[in-house]
């Protein structure tokens, strides 16, 4: 089975929804670092797959990434004044 860098890119993603998935199930209902930084990794592979294959960059994508980025830091920096 050949998987190339997007398609694991949106196996990561799949991954971090089931990561948030799982904790909301318990209750849990906060937005979960864990899922932010396999979701930024997902994002980060297509995005790079992208560059590599087109030579430009995805924009859509990279604001995502830094978006996903943005509210990480938010998050444990919330958590560490807490």
């Amino acid at each position: 089975m050949d998987i190339n860098m997007a398609s694991a890119g949106l196996v990561l993603i799949m991954a971090a929804w089931f990561i948030q998935l799982v904790f909301s199930l318990k209750g849990n209902f906060r937005i979960q670092p864990a899922f932010i930084v396999c979701y930024m990794a997902g994002v980060l592979l297509m995005i790079v797959s992208d560059y590599l294959a087109t030579s430009v960059l995805s924009y859509f994508e990279a604001l995502t990434f830094i978006a996903s980025g943005i509210v990480l830091a938010r998050i444990l920096t919330a958590q560490e004044s807490a």
